[in-house]
């Protein structure tokens, strides 16, 4: 009886860990259902409502009754932000005759009941995350990869994307595909390096992190390869020690572990013999996206392109991002005053969203957007030392490209920052709260719960 009420947890936990997939990264089969089967093209109701329906798989049965304590501080600057930016949509409007704040209020209230909603989850769900996360990227990853085979528009060379409302080549999103083959590699990572994982969900994650790394490369996006690069180095620094090399090698030595890495190594040989043209497209791919970015860099430095005569230029994204620098330093300058409170909601576009919320909402948007954002890469790289249980562990990771972005593109008040900053809330810097079987170090018995007792009757 006992197992059987565990497993029924177990269920119940992995609904709640689906709701917070679709909530957070549920774009790629959002486009993919929407798009590629055609089930409603164009629609922003068909995206509300499959995001609320993740908000409704979040729902715990003990909702109101027990409550979880997130992290206070990055709480308060973080609704305290977004009431700001509600405030400035309202009261001092950037754009002449704005006529978005019902949609963009739908998109608040969003973010607000998923943090609510985060705070009601029992931490249990740390114990089924990481198996979610990597079957739902995975499945992603499979529809998108379906969407190009059928697509006779796309061409191989381009980015790999879903095209939206049957609009041209570049009307698709890439980021979010590239953010879900993000996650989906981090999960992976976790999944491989977890001493109780066994060899089936090992041979699972080592081919999902394959297709992962395969539609990171096709999206070409920037920031998330960057996310990854620096996510390696950081694993490394945190991870790797003499020691742990040599523990390392004694592991790899035994029956399970030579038998995934054999059976790995033949798969890539034989899918790379059977499919040789998908290898020269992946290799055409990488050389492409390091020419460009290569030029970019001889752009920045005044010199020519390589193996040419002209001058190498900026591409669109790197020159408009210069081109936010430039108005920032001008105001910097000319109109200092001005950045006391701002130019107002959504003034203007800098596609560098950590300038955009001091350009736009002055200096206490840039305290509130920029606190919250340095808290949590403040506990990320703790996390990353400590590694205290795998959900923690996977946001650390998780967070670098919500770094890089606040960089690169985005704005401050879009749902790609807020609903990911939302788990950041809720999770990280809290982990010596959670219950000692769900860490991996040596954590605290606290549970962490909060427990709401209803008034009783007199």
């Amino acid at each position: 009886m006992a197992n059987f009420i565990r497993f029924v947890q177990t269920l119940d936990y992995m609904r709640m860990v689906v709701g917070i997939c679709i909530v957070v990264n549920g774009y790629p089969l959002i486009f993919f259902f929407r798009e590629t089967m055609k089930l409603a093209p164009g629609s922003t109701v068909f995206t509300a409502v499959v995001l609320a329906g993740g908000l409704v798989l979040m729902i715990p049965f003990t909702v109101l009754r027990r409550l979880y304590r997130p992290n206070m501080t990055m709480l308060w600057m973080g609704v305290s932000f977004l009431l700001l930016i509600i405030f400035y949509m309202f009261f001092f409007n950037g754009v002449p005759g704005f006529e978005d704040s019902g949609r963009d209020m739908i998109y608040f209230a969003y973010v607000l009941i998923f943090l609510f909603l985060l705070i009601n989850i029992p931490n249990d769900i740390i114990r089924v995350f990481i198996p979610i996360v990597v079957l739902f990227t995975l499945v992603s990853n499979l529809g998108l990869i379906y969407a190009l085979i059928t697509d006779p528009t796309w061409a191989i060379g381009q980015r790999a994307t879903i095209t939206l409302n049957n609009g041209d080549e570049g009307s698709g999103n890439p980021h979010a595909f590239s953010r879900n083959a993000f996650i989906g590699v981090v999960a992976c990572a976790i999944g491989l390096f977890r001493p109780q994982t066994n060899i089936f969900f090992k041979l699972l994650c080592f081919f999902a992190g394959l297709v992962n790394i395969a539609v990171l490369v096709l999206t070409q996006t920037r920031s998330a390869i960057v996310a990854l690069i620096l996510a390696v180095i950081l694993f490394m620094y945190f991870n790797v020690r003499p020691a742990q090399i040599r523990i390392a090698v004694r592991g790899l030595v035994k029956p399970v572990p030579i038998f995934i890495m054999a059976v790995g190594f033949l798969g890539v040989i034989y899918f790379f013999q059977r499919y040789f043209t998908a290898y020269l497209i992946l290799y055409d791919y990488v050389t492409s996206f390091m020419t460009r970015n290569l030029e970019n860099v001889y752009a920045l430095l005044g010199m020519k392109a390589q193996g040419v005569d002209y001058n190498a230029v900026l591409d669109d994204s790197a020159a408009n991002r210069s081109v936010s620098g430039i108005f920032l330093r001008n105001v910097l300058y000319g109109h200092l005053h001005m950045l006391i409170l701002g130019y107002g909601y959504k003034y203007l576009y800098l596609d560098v969203p950590l300038m955009e919320a001091f350009t736009n909402h002055g200096i206490l948007g840039l305290v509130l957007f920029g606190g919250i954002n340095a808290l949590a890469f403040y506990h990320a790289i703790r996390t990353m030392r400590t590694n205290p249980n795998d959900l923690s562990t996977f946001l650390a990771y998780f967070y670098l490209l919500i770094f890089v972005q606040l960089f690169t593109n985005g704005r401050p008040n879009e749902i790609s920052f807020w609903f990911p900053l939302s788990l950041m809330i809720r999770f990280i810097g809290v982990d010596h709260l959670f219950p000692a079987y769900l860490s991996t170090a040596s954590p605290s018995q606290n549970t962490g719960q909060l427990v709401v007792v209803p008034t009783q009757p007199v």
